[in-house]
């Protein structure tokens, strides 16, 4: 009787690829590339009056440029509404809102600033809740918002028109607090801005 010897196949090894090495970084490079950057302290604020009531409130904080401690560039969103039909939905522009900003504002050694915010405050809605016009509190006040470069030239500024403030905040008083100084937070609305 004949016996069958089934063949044997032989699988070739596997072999695995050499890892790839990441391209080197270079930190010189890197500073190369990305070039000069714009510094978010090197800015400046100025506050300026044209509404009919706010004129003295406004002049009574002559060095805001340099109380105003912090705030932030202005943003903006369209709003837009949903174009329901067949398929998925369309978004279709309707209006543009202008975000309320808030300034951080440091403390003179009379409190003028504080008052000064408190009597804008004041002329919007009296203690009594008397609404004032648009005309006396707003109309006509604007605040500059300019980011610097390092040279100190203006690269880009922001003009808030018709601002007035919707909230101030609180402000602590405490025994421990020795080594820092009174500051206070605003919120300030607008009604546009413009780009210069």
């Amino acid at each position: 009787m004949s016996s069958s010897t089934t063949p044997t196949t032989t699988t070739p090894p596997t072999t695995t690829p050499p890892p790839v090495s990441p391209k080197s970084f270079s930190i010189t490079d890197f500073r190369t590339k990305i070039g000069n950057i714009v510094r978010p302290n090197l800015w400046y604020a100025e506050l300026t009056s044209g509404a009919t009531g706010t004129s003295t409130t406004i002049s009574s904080m002559p060095n805001f440029g340099f109380r105003c401690e912090s705030t932030t560039l202005p943003g903006r969103t369209i709003a837009t509404i949903d174009d329901v039909g067949s398929g998925p939905p369309l978004k279709l522009p309707y209006d543009m809102n202008y975000a309320d900003i808030e300034i951080t504002v440091i403390c003179s050694s009379d409190m003028a600033e504080r008052k000064a915010f408190e009597s804008w405050m004041d002329s919007v809605v009296s203690r009594s809740g008397r609404v004032n016009y648009h005309s006396s509190y707003a109309r006509g006040n604007m605040l500059t918002l300019s980011q610097l470069a390092e040279n100190g030239t203006t690269l880009i500024t922001y003009n808030l028109m018709d601002v007035y403030p919707i909230q101030i905040s609180a402000m602590n008083l405490s025994w421990e607090d020795s080594n820092t100084y009174q500051r206070f937070t605003a919120t300030l609305c607008y009604r546009q801005h413009k780009i210069s």
